[in-house]
């Protein structure tokens, strides 16, 4: 009844009741006849009945307890989208090239391999960045003349190639091939092959 009232009232503000009377008129302009009825009661008429018992059966439903592993789950599930739309806007674009689509971390190394493995990731490494210890100049890789970094050492440097190629059978990958979700098993034997493991 009260949404007849409202289609019947000449100013209203929401924004439905407005669609449906545009609507309503554009019918009418191709020749369709429409009559709006209201029926007070929906009892004795099946069809009718079946709405009005989901819609008592949904208010009830609220009334019960919830599982609290439901709503733990739910929960987690709505931080966890937050989390990926800031992520996917993140001005900081190199950590997403490793990890673009956020997931929860599992570790499955001892606590080194698990601490170096996030040093790598996150791009500070004691090789590349002990100079702001001691303010001094960025370091400079010794083989190609750039600027020392953990992707530069790891895929750029072409005085690596030749251990990519032995570790990895690639002499040319990117950051998340190597050490992204699942790391590549080879991973630290080359870093120690090439002289900087202990240096991470």
């Amino acid at each position: 009844m009260s949404l007849l009232e409202s289609l019947r009232s000449s100013s209203t503000h929401n924004l439905l009741i407005k669609e449906v009377k545009d609507f309503y008129r554009h019918l009418l302009s191709k020749g369709a006849r429409i009559l709006f009825s209201w029926v007070p009661s929906h009892v004795g008429i099946t069809r009718n009945e079946l709405p009005d018992k989901s819609e008592k059966s949904a208010t009830e439903f609220l009334t019960r307890p919830i599982v609290y592993v439901d709503v733990l789950s739910a929960v987690n599930q709505w931080c966890h989208y937050q989390l990926q739309e800031k992520w996917n806007v993140d001005a900081n674009k190199k950590h997403r090239l490793i990890k673009p689509v956020l997931s929860q971390r599992v570790t499955k190394f001892k606590r080194r391999c698990d601490v170096l493995l996030t040093r790598l990731r996150i791009g500070h490494t004691r090789l590349p960045h002990k100079y702001l210890l001691f303010a001094e100049s960025p370091p400079t890789c010794s083989h190609c003349g750039d600027i020392l970094t953990v992707k530069d050492i790891v895929t750029d440097c072409i005085a690596f190639n030749r251990h990519r190629l032995r570790y990895f059978r690639l002499s040319s990958f990117n950051l998340s091939f190597s050490f992204g979700e699942i790391p590549h098993f080879n991973l630290f034997i080359y870093l120690k092959d090439i002289g900087v493991l202990r240096d991470i």
